[in-house]
């Protein structure tokens, strides 16, 4: 597995099929997106790249009112369940108010178009960029056809009639049921 720190010094990839997100727990719905992304890149004989980002966007985002956000797992966690699920390229984003403050549109051009060259790009159904979270699959989708990739959108994964969350993870353990964080998390 390799992990990328510095987005300014990445090899030149292979038909990258790309995803992006926080990961927070790499739990079941991640899961799902992490099994879509290896087999697109498979089927293209293709390189699977996990975007995420450090610190997490709602560390730095307004909005928390500076109260710390519980993470599920550490970066380094975070980075051995990726590579338990199948990935060998993580990108660690520098997650900062000048990232954050991207158009949806710049974040498209200048950091996936411009750095990665994906020919895919897959998302999961809540995925949001760019300043405010203007971004959404709508605007990727709209984007592909003029940078000539594809995109995918991964619907929720629900278990027990219950969309699975980082955040409802991290309410389940904060209420002392592990046993639904568990299920939620899907560790085997």
């Amino acid at each position: 597995m390799k992990v990328y720190n510095n987005i300014t010094e990445l090899p030149a990839f292979t038909r990258p099929v790309l995803t992006i997100g926080t990961f927070d727990g790499v739990h079941r719905g991640h899961q799902q997106i992490i099994q879509q992304l290896l087999q697109e890149a498979e089927a293209i004989n293709g390189t699977a790249i996990v975007i995420t980002f450090y610190p997490h966007p709602k560390q730095v985002v307004a909005g928390t009112n500076g109260a710390p956000i519980q993470l599920l797992n550490t970066p380094e966690e975070k980075y051995d369940l990726l590579h338990q699920q199948g990935i060998e390229h993580i990108v660690v984003v520098p997650f900062n108010e000048a990232f954050a403050g991207q158009s949806a549109t710049e974040y498209i051009r200048e950091f996936l178009v411009n750095r990665f060259h994906p020919h895919t790009i897959i998302i999961g159904y809540d995925h949001r960029f760019g300043n405010n979270r203007e971004g959404d699959y709508k605007l990727l989708e709209a984007e592909a056809a003029n940078h000539f990739f594809c995109v995918k959108e991964i619907p929720e994964h629900v278990l027990q009639n219950v969309t699975i969350s980082s955040t409802k993870i991290r309410t389940a353990l904060l209420a002392g049921d592990h046993e639904t964080a568990a299920q939620y998390l899907g560790y085997d």
